[in-house]
């Protein structure tokens, strides 16, 4: 790997140093420094301790979420135009026609699905896409970052474990 990708800030690349008990002094130094320091680290060392928050097992796949863009890290401009799509794909899927949205014709539509499909961590982007894959005779895969997934899981099974609340009428104490 020649670099880590720019979108990646100093404290992303801190958070991966403490996730996986890398060996870098990151006080006091650059983005740009810690960034050398920790691609040089990964260049030199072969074995990592696998992290089930990033579902990221070794250094092949170490290297190839810093390559990569940060998919976390959105441009202001371009969330809100990922949202407006978002927002159509979800009318589309309400009122199941083209009246109430910005598309023109189905191209138009699956255009505009496939590119914020990519952008899965956004909630909005999520629903979106998952109501429209219930009808649409396409379907579209979300791309979720290991991140998101591990949080998204971690949620699941916590609403699993927790005890279903009944409520009925009448007079309750539940602490004296």
């Amino acid at each position: 790997m020649e670099e880590i990708h720019k979108s990646f800030s100093k404290l992303d690349m801190i958070e991966i140093i403490s996730i996986f008990k890398i060996d870098i002094d990151y006080f006091d130094i650059s983005k740009v420094k810690l960034s050398k320091k920790l691609l040089q680290y990964i260049n030199d060392h072969e074995t990592f301790i696998p992290s089930i928050e990033y579902f990221i097992n070794d250094k092949k796949e170490l290297v190839e979420y810093l390559s990569k863009p940060n998919q976390i890290k959105v441009a202001q401009f371009q969330r809100k135009e990922i949202m407006y799509i978002a927002k159509n794909i979800l009318l589309y899927s309400k009122h199941k026609s083209f009246i109430h949205t910005c598309f023109k014709n189905d191209y138009e539509l699956q255009e505009q699905a496939n590119y914020i499909r990519m952008f899965g961590d956004i909630p909005t982007v999520r629903r979106a896409i998952t109501e429209l894959n219930i009808f649409y005779p396409t379907k579209f895969e979300l791309y979720i970052s290991p991140k998101i997934k591990y949080e998204i899981s971690r949620k699941n099974k916590l609403k699993a474990v927790r005890p279903m609340v009944e409520f009925k009428y009448g007079k309750f104490t539940l602490f004296e």
